[in-house]
């Protein structure tokens, strides 16, 4: 049975093929197909919203590594690089929004005061801790730069 997103999914899939919405149409086929992927895998888990959050995010991180490599290799500006850009920006609506940066250090500021952290050495434990009990909510990129410049890591 598909989850509330998934149908939230569908619905916007006919939206963009009335629309013409060719980028958006891209996306939300993509993802579709992940999802279903994952629910015909060898032992699949459950399909949940979060697994489907899951999915769209993997997908973007996707999407933003091939802009990365195009944008390295000087093709900054081609149909493929602005393509998945709209890909990137369409499929945000779907994804729950992380703490801001003065959000993020201050939860990383509390979390290594309340656990007593001073050593560079200890910079993993105090991700790995944030990142446990926020996932989802906070970039991990970002969380581990704010905790390695804390700790002088």
């Amino acid at each position: 049975m598909p989850t509330p997103l998934e149908l939230e999914l569908g619905e916007q899939l006919k939206v963009c093929m009335r629309a013409g919405d060719k980028v958006g149409l891209a996306a939300v086929r993509m993802v579709r197909t992940k999802i279903m992927e994952r629910r015909t895998a060898k032992n699949a888990p459950e399909i949940t919203d979060e697994l489907v959050v899951e999915t769209i995010r993997a997908y973007v991180k996707m999407l933003q590594g091939g802009i990365d490599e195009l944008t390295a290799a000087g093709a900054g500006d081609n149909e493929q690089v602005i393509l998945a850009k709209g890909e990137i920006v369409y499929l945000d609506r779907f994804l729950p929004k992380l703490l801001d940066e003065a959000q993020t250090q201050a939860l990383v500021d509390r979390i290594v005061a309340e656990q007593g952290l001073t050593d560079p050495k200890m910079a993993g434990k105090a991700t790995g801790l944030i990142m446990k009990d926020y996932k989802g909510q906070v970039d991990p990129g970002v969380v581990s730069r704010l905790v390695r410049a804390k700790l002088g890591a």
